[in-house]
């Protein structure tokens, strides 16, 4: 799944902060003034509004066919019970740097029902321990008369400030009937099971079904029910306490690049040296080129022709934290 980018997490951040500065600083600027205003609302300390678990869609295992998945998204009953998370609470768009726009071509117009606010927060949230983590719903007010919810994140906070963000709802419909879907479950024990599909040409794809858990820290992490060495399509590494440790091997699309401005950036996917240390990212990640052969009826990247090509850029983080980022 796409990557929250720096700019979202930074902003949100800001977002966070700005009304207990407030309330402590009188002498904000005009900006500031109104940015507090807009998060003032941001958030219930109520722990009476917290949600029961399990929540999501218990079934996801069984979720195997195409009609079995839009039976899903269009359960009016499954709707019912996430609307009743009760998405009340606005955020201005100018305050959001939405990490995952949406992708609008010609005929359809961006200003389609931009009289409606896109993102709330939910009254209703998830207590874990010192953390509270709130429901952001992303809606999708550009293409169709009524807005409905596109994304729904899950938000980290602890003493009113974010932690961490991880997408688990997508409800995404793309161009001549493609169409991309994510739904979720949080059992009893606060795991979080995230399957996501896509509707294309080929006509269906089932992604491998990923856990996350929160760990003490307040980030999100990949949730493993075994240890031992793991390998799949996409990823290859140790796994300790249920969680990824030491070096991995990633071979999965990438959309932190922007390829009109890194034209040598020619194909989605990256090879990826990453390493972990307790679940979270770790030391220097090194992304290369990824080169791979497709399937020319299919357009799928055959996975017997992947080979590391040249260093792309580094990334390095201390504490779960990007700290920086080197092109090469």
């Amino acid at each position: 799944m796409p990557k929250i980018n720096i700019a979202c997490f930074t902003l949100l951040l800001f977002l966070f902060s700005c009304y207990s500065k407030a309330q402590t600083e009188n002498k904000a600027t005009n900006k500031e003034s109104h940015s507090t205003d807009k998060g003032s609302a941001f958030l219930n300390p109520n722990k009476a509004d917290c949600i029961s678990l399990p929540f999501g869609y218990s079934d996801l295992s069984k979720r195997k066919t195409v009609d079995s998945i839009l039976s899903a998204v269009q359960d009016e009953n499954k709707l019912k019970e996430i609307n009743g998370l009760q998405f009340e609470k606005l955020i201005q768009k100018d305050l959001v740097l939405l990490p995952e726009e949406y992708d609008v071509l010609l005929p359809f117009s961006t200003s389609v029902n931009e009289k409606y606010n896109p993102i709330k927060i939910a009254s209703r949230f998830l207590c874990y321990g010192d953390y509270s983590v709130y429901f952001m719903a992303v809606y999708n007010t550009v293409r169709y008369a009524e807005p409905f919810i596109e994304k729904i994140y899950l938000v980290s906070t602890k003493d009113g400030k974010l932690i961490d963000m991880k997408r688990i709802y997508l409800n995404h419909q793309g161009e001549m009937g493609f169409a991309s879907y994510t739904l979720f479950n949080i059992d009893k024990n606060k795991i979080i099971a995230l399957q996501d599909y896509e509707l294309t040409e080929n006509p269906f794809q089932l992604k491998p079904l990923k856990k996350y858990q929160i760990l003490p820290s307040g980030k999100f992490a990949r949730y493993f029910d075994k240890d031992g060495f793991f390998k799949n399509n996409e990823e290859q590494g140790l796994v300790k306490n249920h969680h990824k440790e030491g070096k991995w091997i990633e071979t999965q699309p990438n959309g932190s690049l922007d390829v009109q401005k890194y034209p040598d950036f020619t194909d989605s996917y990256t090879y990826l040296e990453a390493e972990y240390k307790n679940g979270l990212p770790a030391g220097t990640w090194k992304f290369y080129k990824l080169l791979q052969q497709y399937n020319e009826k299919t357009g799928e990247p055959l996975l017997n022709t992947r080979k590391k090509g040249l260093l792309i850029y580094t990334e390095t983080y201390r504490e779960g934290a990007l700290e920086k980022r080197e092109f090469h």
